[in-house]
Formats: C-alpha cells, sequence, structure tokens
C-alpha cells in the first residue's frame, strides 16, 4: 500500500530510525559504545521532535474503540522506552552491553514497523481524507517550524 502524502514525512524519519536499528543490531564489543551514542543523539536530536509530533498530531486523531487505544498505548511505550533508554546513555553515561543493544535495536526496529503497518494504515483506512490532509498540512508546518512544538506526553 502506497503511504499519504500526509504521512510521508515521518515514514521519511522511520528509515533514518532502521538505520540507526541496524546499526544496534551489528553492535560488536569494539562498537558498542559508539553504538550506543548513535542512538542515544539520534533520539535526542531527531525523534523526541517525530515523538512529539506524533503523540499531538496523530494519537488524538485515532478514533474512539479498544483498536485506537491499544495503538496509541503502545507507541506511547514505545516512545517512553526508547526516550529513557537514550536518556540513559546519553545523561548517565550508562553503557549498555552488546545483547541490550542488540535488544534496543529490536525494539526501534520493531516500533517502526508497529507504525508503518499498523498506525498508519489504520489512521489512513479510518479518517477522512480532509482530516489526513488536515493532519499532513499540520506536520508540514511544525516542521517547517511555522507550528507551535509541543513536547510529548
Amino acid at each position: 500500500m502506497r503511504r499519504s502524502a500526509a504521512l510521508t514525512p515521518l515514514s521519511q524519519d522511520h528509515h533514518h530510525a532502521l538505520v540507526i536499528a541496524s546499526a544496534l543490531h551489528r553492535a560488536s564489543a569494539t562498537t558498542a559504545r559508539s553504538s550506543a551514542m548513535l542512538f542515544a543523539d539520534f533520539i535526542a536530536e531527531h525523534e523526541i521532535r517525530h515523538f512529539a509530533l506524533e503523540e499531538s498530531l496523530l494519537l488524538p486523531a485515532l478514533p474512539a474503540g479498544a483498536r485506537g487505544r491499544r495503538l496509541a498505548e503502545r507507541v506511547r511505550d514505545d516512545h517512553r522506552y526508547l526516550q529513557e533508554t537514550a536518556d540513559g546513555i546519553r545523561a548517565r553515561g550508562e553503557q549498555p552491553s552488546v545483547d541490550a543493544l542488540v535488544q534496543i535495536g529490536a525494539r526501534l526496529r520493531a516500533h517502526v514497523r508497529l507504525e508503518e503497518r499498523e498506525l498508519f494504515p489504520y489512521l489512513e483506512d479510518a479518517l477522512a481524507p480532509a482530516r489526513l490532509e488536515q493532519i499532513g498540512a499540520e506536520l508540514r508546518d511544525r516542521l517547517a517550524g511555522n507550528g507551535r512544538e509541543t513536547e510529548p506526553t
């Protein structure tokens, strides 16, 4: 299925996240520190904004019901886990083991798949085209710096 143009900027971010997930998956004892910092910096410098956009624009647009609640909860849980893990690496100097880095990479990859294979198609199917375009316009405005920034909850 072709992705709605409204959600394309988020899908492009997901491509970058998959590159980071692959680096974590390939981590070794000699690359563990640099892989961990690559992940932590990526989350702090890029994904915090991405998470905030999803949580402020997409999750409130989910239709009421069990499926929407379940998806929103899973997305928020993943965002929280990824942010807290990155914060631990950056702020507290935590050094995850190679096995832990592989697990972090797997969680990041699974999160991207959740959004690309479940969340986005659900929104594309459930929302009226005009509502989806409205979300896309707000997303583009915020990415261009024309909208207010929001912090994830």
